[in-house]
């Protein structure tokens, strides 16, 4: 069970397929300042590695496990 502080609600900006699952970007402000590649942020209560961070978003792959038993997938 989640039990973080939720700082914002953010949109994602973009979704592509890839092997094995598929790469969300996450639209935000309040979370970005100070996230670094490789720093785990929870979307929609599921822990995401950041890949790339940008000024505006980060990027973040979902392995099929994690589609299969999270909503990421219908994002």
């Amino acid at each position: 069970m989640f039990t973080g502080i939720v700082e914002e609600r953010a949109r994602v900006a973009a979704r592509r397929e890839s092997d094995p699952g598929l790469v969300l970007e996450v639209a935000a402000v309040k979370t970005l300042p100070g996230l670094q590649v490789g720093d785990s942020i929870a979307v929609n209560g599921v822990c995401l590695t950041a890949e790339k961070v940008s000024p505006e978003s980060f990027t973040a792959e979902v392995v099929p496990e994690t589609i299969s038993r999270t909503n990421l997938g219908e994002l």
